[in-house]
């Protein structure tokens, strides 16, 4: 079907059925102007991000509209696609949706190393430093004081992991949890994803810049690049440290500022923020995970290890197979990315996590594959397979095979284990040395959960406060909200399948028809 013709059927011929659906969003198919041998270039993001057609950013318009709308049924609350830093397609739901602060979940992992990224570039931290030059005299004994700023970064500190431990938000005081963990391995030897180390990495930034973490990541991070302290939350242990690992609620209409600082190699409005040695280590494999930089996935890797909840398996290709070797990412929990296309100039957002769980698995039955890991399945590789046909030049290769996720597998030590069960309760062998369930040396742990109650109103206020603009902008989009979901709809029965409900592929057939007998009578 042709965008043009499936518009002016919705708009002339289905006024009342558009009104019974509810709001949408214009299409990725606005009308083009002038387009330059190499595409448009835009600025850095200002108050909001400079836009340019699809023709103009050198990508063909119809396939760039599957993709996002494949996307945006399958789970997305926002998914914006940036190139040479135009946004040049969003997804149905952005709207709605691009204002509210949500869980990164792990995304927030990447936004931390990005905080070391800073702290190294003012001079204030190295990555080969052992823990210990930055920690208060007297926390932790020599061992684990000895881990480096990189082996947490890598997720290779050796520590011993435990989901019941790493999971535990009553937990009194992060720091003094990892302090009291054993061994596993050497560190610096082996892999395992875990969320105790970012936290410390995390603690690390705050000590060695002299200020709160969260002060610090609005001052040199998040105004520099235009996201006010008004958007965005983030939550402490009891003991008041920054979840390094998790729990920053950012809206997902910010995203593609972050995409915009890693494709400009650290710069913004051209003040260098991270430098370019730094982030060219973020996205270097490491030898334990190819799939692995600095608490940020990576798509060059021949196979890679998961951050699979339960046990970790070695998948024999790369994440996404279908895009570019070159490509990095955040990932979240339920799809939270921040994926950077460097070789085609390109960044893609998505945030997820509403409108239907699990997101993005159409092709799984596993729950354990399709959720807990929080492994690309086939819609982020058919995703990728129509954005990189849609890239006009420089051409893209045929995307590689799909390789579908090994399956998740339980490994019940990492859950279940006695002296572990009893740490939860702070008690035992392993239990943090000095603490109790109510807090530490002989002090009630209460001012971190103070000021995450504190801190959660701001941002959801500047939510409510923005959601009237958003439904204006639906409200003028309405044309474009069925033909959009319909084929987004299509998309995903072609990936699985499976049939459309009843009435979706009568209902198409019913637009074909009529589209077929505007288009003679024209």
């Amino acid at each position: 079907m042709k965008l043009s013709a499936l518009r002016r059927l919705v708009v002339c011929t289905l006024p009342a059925l558009l009104a019974l659906t509810g709001p949408a969003i214009t299409s990725a198919t606005a009308a083009a102007g002038p387009t330059a041998a190499t595409g448009k270039v835009c600025g850095d993001a200002t108050a909001n991000y400079e836009t340019a057609t699809p023709e103009q950013a050198g990508l063909d318009p119809e396939k760039l509209w599957h993709a996002l709308n494949l996307m945006s049924v399958n789970g997305s609350e926002t998914v914006q696609v940036f190139r040479n830093n135009c946004l040049v397609g969003s997804g149905i739901f952005d709207p709605l949706f691009g204002a509210v602060p949500s869980n990164n979940w792990s995304q927030t992992k990447t936004i931390t190393a990005l905080l070391v990224g800073r702290a190294v570039t003012l001079g204030r931290l190295s990555v080969d430093d052992p823990i210990d030059r930055y920690l208060p005299p007297g926390l932790g004994d020599a061992a684990h004081r000895a881990v480096t700023v990189r082996q947490l970064l890598t997720q290779t500190s050796g520590i011993h992991m435990n989901w019941g431990r790493e999971l535990n938000l009553a937990m009194p005081d992060r720091i003094r949890e990892f302090m009291a963990l054993p061994f596993d391995h050497q560190p610096g030897t082996f892999f395992r994803y875990d969320q105790i180390g970012p936290s410390v990495v995390a603690y690390v930034v705050q000590r060695a810049v002299g200020d709160d973490l969260q002060d610090f990541a609005q001052r040199e991070l998040f105004t520099p690049i235009g996201i006010p302290r008004s958007s965005w939350f983030w939550l402490r242990d009891r003991s008041g440290h920054t979840d390094g690992w998790s729990n920053l609620f950012l809206p997902g209409g910010q995203f593609g500022r972050v995409g915009q600082l890693l494709l400009n190699q650290g710069t913004f409005h051209g003040r260098r923020l991270i430098s370019a040695d730094y982030l060219r280590q973020l996205r270097t494999p490491t030898p334990t995970n190819p799939g692995y930089g600095f608490l940020t996935w990576l798509n060059a890797g021949q196979h890679w290890i998961t951050p699979s909840a339960f046990a970790a398996a070695d998948n024999p290709a790369p994440m996404i197979p279908s895009a570019p070797e070159d490509m990095y990412l955040s990932y979240g929990f339920f799809g939270q990315h921040i994926f950077v296309l460097p070789s085609v100039g390109m960044v893609v957002t998505r945030s997820s996590g509403s409108l239907l769980w699990p997101p993005s698995r159409t092709d799984v039955s596993d729950p354990l594959t399709a959720v807990l890991p929080g492994q690309p399945g086939r819609v982020e590789y058919e995703f990728f397979k129509l954005l990189m046909e849609a890239v006009r030049s420089p051409r893209q290769p045929q995307a590689k095979p799909y390789v579908p996720p090994k399956p998740g597998a339980v490994d019940p030590t990492l859950i279940i284990n006695p002296a572990d069960n009893l740490a939860l309760a702070d008690l035992g062998p392993t239990a943090p040395k000095g603490c109790t369930i109510l807090g530490c040396d002989g002090k009630l742990a209460v001012t971190g959960t103070v000021r995450s109650v504190m801190d959660i109103p701001r941002a959801g206020v500047a939510a409510v406060t923005a959601l009237p603009a958003g439904l204006t902008q639906l409200a003028t989009q309405v044309p474009d909200l069925l033909p959009r979901l319909l084929d987004g709809w299509e998309q995903t029965a072609r990936i699985t399948g499976r049939h459309l409900p009843e009435i979706l592929p009568n209902l198409l057939g019913s637009l074909r028809q009529t589209l077929s007998s505007l288009q003679q009578g024209h």
